[in-house]
């Protein structure tokens, strides 16, 4: 895990992003916090992809997967 450089977002959403997890080829990965203190993962999907509507289904197919409670997108995908 990575402190947080100041180059990026603090906040996603209702999520405070607390470090980051880890970087591949669609994204970053950062545990983030809400108010409440459930601690979640936060995807960050560049842009290039998330532009592209198969990306988008196969994301939310691997979102509905592991069980995540939430997908955020910066790029105003439900």
């Amino acid at each position: 895990m990575e402190q947080l450089t100041g180059e990026g977002p603090a906040r996603i959403g209702p999520y405070r992003l607390i470090a980051r997890l880890g970087a591949g080829g669609t994204g970053l990965v950062h545990p983030g916090r809400s108010d409440p203190g459930r601690t979640v993962a936060v995807k960050v999907v560049q842009a290039e992809h998330a532009q592209h509507a198969e990306f988008r289904r196969r994301f939310a197919r691997e979102v509905l997967d592991v069980g995540v409670a939430a997908v955020l997108s910066s790029m105003g995908c439900p």
